[in-house]
């Protein structure tokens, strides 16, 4: 199933239900008792030619553009900006254990509801306060539970579609792995910080969420 670009970014209003709804789900999953909880600055709807009937699970991307950057104007120019790359073309399972070697359960895509953990996972850049966090459509099926590290997998018995890794072994935070690019999507992007960032940081990056919520405003009204 080939996948086009996507056809539109569109910074969501604080009051749109799927914002709140995001939201919450963000500050729900942030689990973590030694990490205070952050502030959500924006969502972003990413709007794709292709849909999955599916859940939702976070995915921790590197980010170097313009969601991390002060002046924030880079969207999806940047070559090797990974969270770019995600939202241009999805998840490539070839990718994975080319940042982190350790692979709990094999060469898959990770992904957690735990917001706190996916945290753990981001790399921007060390001058910005701000933080990206992918939100997704997985296509999880019939998963197979794991409590332990099973490193060796590379195919899944017959009948199951995913990998559910659940707290109590080897896994203090749960997490799922899907073994298929088309089982995952890219469906919203949350921009946090740990932190109230500055003033200029903060202005910048306000400035850049209203000029996709007018993009959002001049499509609508061109299609009346």
């Amino acid at each position: 199933m080939p996948l086009r670009r996507p056809r539109l970014m569109v910074a969501l209003s604080p009051q749109d239900p799927t914002y709140i709804r995001l939201e919450n789900h963000f500050q729900d999953g942030w689990t973590h008792p030694n990490k205070p909880k952050p502030q959500v600055h924006a969502i972003f709807s990413i709007r794709l030619d292709t849909q999955l009937s599916s859940c939702f699970f976070m995915e921790p991307v590197e980010a170097v553009c313009w969601a991390t950057r002060k002046q924030g104007r880079n969207y999806v120019k940047k070559s090797d900006c990974l969270l770019c790359s995600v939202i241009r073309n999805s998840f490539d399972v070839s990718k994975c254990g080319k940042r982190h070697r350790f692979c709990r359960f094999g060469a898959g895509i990770y992904t957690t509801a735990c917001s706190s953990k996916a945290d753990d996972y981001f790399i921007g850049v060390p001058e910005s306060p701000f933080r990206a966090v992918l939100v997704n459509r997985v296509v999880v099926g019939n998963p197979l539970i794991q409590q332990y590290n099973a490193e060796e997998i590379t195919e899944l018995p017959y009948g199951y579609h995913s990998v559910a890794g659940v707290p109590g072994g080897d896994l203090n935070y749960e997490e799922t792995v899907v073994y298929n690019n088309d089982a995952i999507r890219p469906a919203y992007l949350i921009v946090y910080s740990a932190h109230q960032p500055s003033d200029k940081f903060r202005g910048n990056f306000s400035a850049f969420v209203a000029r996709r919520q007018a993009r959002k405003l001049t499509k609508v009204k061109k299609s009346h």
